[in-house]
């Protein structure tokens, strides 16, 4: 399929920077919006505007069933059994540390582990990391080999009997490493361990299918798939959504307050407390149109072939290395230049449109574990074009001339 006009639904490529076009390679951080989306938010605003599941007027009652559409719409994206398996959460981040907090809270307990690896993002670290100073509990990595991955086998040595979760990213945010979710999975639920999977960089770039992956949470980040800031999906089983409490108290989660007693909603308004993101909700609908309409395997083919073209040009560019070498690589190149800082490489690349992200992406301990304080970062999405790859290996070497590198 030709995605070679597919700039032209997102607005924002009409803007020039520093008098060029916008050459935007920083998807992992966050994807632009086509208008399609920008539209559907506006018009929730200007027209249909409502709280929802509060009231049974004629506005309240339609943004309810907008905000309950797109819940279905996501189940069925993800292919989950239910829709009640889907929760609306204000981000990722917020999804993984509802299930760090009330998993924590009911079954963790001085001395359990919580194996983790070394690719994660803070995100899927951090809310764990708090365990340890309320419950005791101890935090495991598993171990990156020389090529930046997670193998079965670097996953199974950590495993022990006080393993009790195991929480992994989908695709590194740094290396691009894919996971193999469903064989770690499969692993964990033959000794009963149950797997939350950080679904940040998954959701965008590959075909899910939450009852194939089989696993128990996938925490979800809309902005990062085409959708509005401010909201996040965790995928999580039927089972726990019913066996953990609740993560936030408030309007919207109970059924019955009473003096003595509380009853909560059901599912999945038992974890959707308060007033919520109604309008983002409503216009993700359009994010997952927009994906669905260009097919999820012709995104996956547009970006495996393009992100070997750049592998390919950046490696023949003398003093750029690429960091690490995944057997399965998703739409990220973090890399080096020698003798050059890499907030300077991305100021630099600036002046010419070219849009990356530098620092260490919220994986300080990878970054360690490579000897590194930051590297650059390149990441596509599906409007990016070999072209952008050209003008940033011609930006990267006037960068490099700049430092009189050759």
């Amino acid at each position: 399929m030709n995605l070679g006009n597919i700039k032209n639904q997102f607005p924002i490529f009409s803007k020039k920077i520093n008098n060029k076009n916008l050459i935007y390679l920083d998807s992992s951080n966050s994807s632009q919006k086509p208008k399609s989306v920008i539209d559907r938010l506006n018009s929730f605003y200007s027209n249909e505007f409502s709280n929802v599941g509060r009231s049974v007027h004629t506005l309240a009652v339609a943004a309810t069933n907008n905000y309950e559409n797109t819940r279905v719409s996501v189940q069925k994206y993800l292919n989950a059994k239910h829709k009640e398996e889907i929760v609306f959460t204000k981000g990722a981040t917020e999804a993984i540390n509802l299930v760090a907090s009330t998993y924590g809270q009911k079954y963790l307990k001085e001395g359990d582990e919580v194996l983790i690896t070394e690719l994660e993002h803070h995100s899927n670290y951090v809310p764990w990391h708090y365990l340890r100073n309320s419950k005791k509990v101890k935090i495991e990595f598993a171990e990156i080999d020389e090529n930046g991955d997670i193998s079965l086998e670097s996953i199974k040595k950590k495993i022990n009997s006080n393993t009790k979760i195991i929480c992994i990213t989908h695709i590194s945010n740094v290396t691009g490493a894919v996971l193999p979710v469903k064989e770690i999975t499969q692993l964990a639920h033959s000794k009963g361990i149950p797997v939350l999977v950080d679904g940040c960089q998954g959701a965008p770039h590959l075909k899910l299918d939450m009852q194939d992956l089989d696993c128990d949470f996938y925490a979800i980040s809309c902005h990062k798939m085409y959708g509005p800031t401010g909201l996040g999906i965790l995928y999580a089983k039927i089972k726990w959504l019913e066996e953990l409490p609740p993560y936030q108290g408030g309007g919207g989660m109970i059924k019955e307050v009473k003096k003595d007693s509380i009853t909560f909603a059901d599912l999945p308004n038992k974890y959707e407390a308060g007033t919520m993101q109604t309008a983002e909700v409503v216009a993700f609908e359009e994010s997952i149109k927009f994906i669905q309409g260009l097919g999820i395997e012709n995104i996956m083919e547009h970006e495996n072939e393009l992100m070997n073209y750049a592998i390919d040009v950046l490696k023949k560019n003398n003093s750029v290395k690429i960091i690490g070498n995944p057997k399965k690589k998703g739409a990220a190149i973090s890399f080096t230049i020698e003798g050059i800082h890499p907030h300077d490489i991305a100021t630099i690349l600036d002046e010419d449109g070219v849009a990356i992200r530098a620092g260490h992406h919220c994986c300080q301990i990878l970054h360690e574990k490579l000897g590194m304080s930051a590297t650059a970062r390149a990441s596509l999405g599906v409007y990016n074009t070999k072209e952008d790859i050209d003008q940033l290996n011609l930006s990267i070497n006037k960068c490099k001339k700049i430092f009189d590198l050759k």
